[in-house]
């Protein structure tokens, strides 16, 4: 009889030890694997142009990754890129120039860079258009009030440019009748874009993508000729010192497919694989 109860507490000691060992092991696996943990937090940090597109994938974000918190932050790529290398918290750096990203990858503060969307700069005027500016070559000629981002933001190196390609086009002196109309600086396109839209300035560079629904109603599109014109590149990259490297992986192959692709396209951008 004793002996009898010996064996069955043998054997539930032995089975209550294969139960725990594969649960553990289950585990371990799952983390061997390389799929995002549940639950988390992960912090975006991402160019002004890309607030709308942004915010819309960190919802399907959290649908694919449930529990996982979701910061975004949106600046100029130059700030973010500062903060980046000031240590602040961060798992993914989207950049709408690869001057800032290639910054970036060669002080190895981010891994591998890929180009995940293309854009195109454009003038935009109020919708009442008080200095009169019907095409690009206006802005030379029209007694206008302009504001640009700061310089070294990314629209404002666009503008630089097109307003160089614009020089030898349509003969010297463009770029600087151009640019003595300048009046104010402005901490990134979304605050440029702003002041024209609420009439405080006669007009600004931002991308297509910026004429988003909310002002679209209170400015003009003024393209820029194709000639002269310029394509902003977008490179995104999981930051080296993310604390969730995982979901910084995750966030990045998102952008990458064609699930985000799909929501940068609506929301004025080129797709990648676009030029």
């Amino acid at each position: 009889m004793y002996s009898s109860l010996l064996r069955v507490a043998s054997v539930a000691v032995v089975l209550f030890g294969v139960v725990l060992g594969a649960g553990c092991g289950g585990a371990a696996g799952d983390a061997q694997g390389g799929e995002p943990p549940e639950g988390g937090q992960i912090t975006v940090l991402a160019a002004s142009s890309l607030t709308d597109a942004f915010e819309e994938l960190a919802g399907t974000f959290r649908e694919q990754n449930p529990g996982t918190e979701v910061r975004t932050s949106f600046a100029a790529s130059s700030e973010l890129l500062a903060q980046v290398q000031q240590g602040a918290p961060a798992d993914v750096f989207a950049s709408a120039s690869e001057k800032n990203m290639d910054t970036a990858v060669e002080e190895d503060l981010v891994g591998e860079a890929s180009v995940f969307a293309r854009n195109r700069p454009v003038v935009i005027v109020p919708a009442d258009n008080p200095a009169g500016i019907g095409g690009f070559e206006d802005l030379a000629e029209a007694d206008a009030q302009l504001v640009l981002a700061e310089e070294g933001v990314p629209i404002a190196d666009y503008a630089t440019e097109v307003l160089a390609n614009a020089d030898a086009e349509y003969g010297d002196g463009f770029e600087e009748a151009v640019t003595a109309k300048i009046v104010s600086r402005e901490a990134n396109v979304r605050a440029a874009a702003n002041r024209v839209a609420l009439g405080e300035a006669d007009a600004t560079f931002v991308y297509a993508s910026d004429v988003t629904e909310d002002i679209r109603d209170r400015v003009e599109v003024i393209e820029i000729p194709e000639e002269v014109n310029v394509v902003a590149t977008y490179p995104i990259a999981a930051v080296r010192a993310s604390e969730s490297p995982e979901l910084a992986q995750a966030w990045v192959d998102l952008v990458l497919g064609d699930e985000g692709q799909d929501v940068l396209e609506e929301h004025g951008f080129e797709r990648a694989d676009e030029s």
